[in-house]
C-alpha cells in the first residue's frame, strides 16, 4: 500500500508539469496557428504557478520554456525567458492572485499574457537582430486570451480532485 501511495503523490506532483508539456507538444501540430505554442504554454504555467507552486518550480518551467523553444523555432532562450518572468511574477503576487474571483484573475491573466507576448516579441527582435511580424504576438494574446477560461475551468476541477484525493489520505 506505501507503494501505490507513493506512486499517487509523484503522479499528482508531476501532473501540472506534464499536462503543460503536452499542451506545448499538442500546440506543435502544423495547423499554421502564428503563436499557437506559447499560447498554450501560458495558461498553464500561470495556472499551476498560482495554485500549486511546489508542482511547478522554476527548473520545470525552464524546461518547458526549452521545449517550447525548440518546438516553435523560436530564438533558444526567448521562451524560456518569458516563461520564467510570467512564473516569477505569478509567483510573487501569489497571495494577492489565489484569493481573485475568476473574472479578476481573468483580467490579470490577459496583462500577463500582453506582457508575455510583448517581451516574447521584444527577445526574437533583438536575439534575431531584426523586427518580426507582430502578428504572430497578436495572435498570441488573442488565441491564450479566449482559451484561457477553458483551460482554467478544466484545471480547476483536476486541481480540486487532486486535493481531495491528498485529503483523502
Amino acid at each position: 500500500m506505501g507503494l501505490l501511495r507513493r506512486l499517487d503523490a509523484g503522479a499528482r506532483a508531476g501532473f501540472p508539469a506534464v499536462f503543460t508539456a503536452f499542451l506545448i507538444i499538442f500546440a506543435a501540430v502544423p495547423v499554421d496557428v502564428p503563436g499557437l505554442i506559447a499560447a498554450l504554454a501560458l495558461p498553464g504555467i500561470f495556472f499551476w504557478t498560482i495554485f500549486r507552486p511546489a508542482a511547478m518550480p522554476a527548473p520545470v518551467v525552464f524546461l518547458l520554456g526549452l521545449l517550447q523553444d525548440l518546438l516553435s523555432f523560436s530564438p533558444l532562450g526567448a521562451g524560456i525567458l518569458t516563461l520564467l518572468v510570467v512564473h516569477g511574477v505569478a509567483l510573487r503576487w501569489r497571495d494577492v492572485l489565489v484569493r481573485q474571483s475568476f473574472l479578476s484573475a481573468w483580467l490579470i491573466y490577459c496583462a500577463f499574457a500582453a506582457g508575455a507576448a510583448a517581451l516574447g516579441w521584444g527577445l526574437e527582435a533583438v536575439l534575431g537582430w531584426h523586427i518580426p511580424p507582430t502578428m504572430p504576438a497578436l495572435a498570441q494574446v488573442g488565441i491564450s486570451v479566449g482559451l484561457y477560461p477553458v483551460l482554467a475551468w478544466a484545471l480547476t476541477r483536476l486541481h480540486t480532485a487532486m486535493h481531495r484525493a491528498e485529503l483523502a489520505l
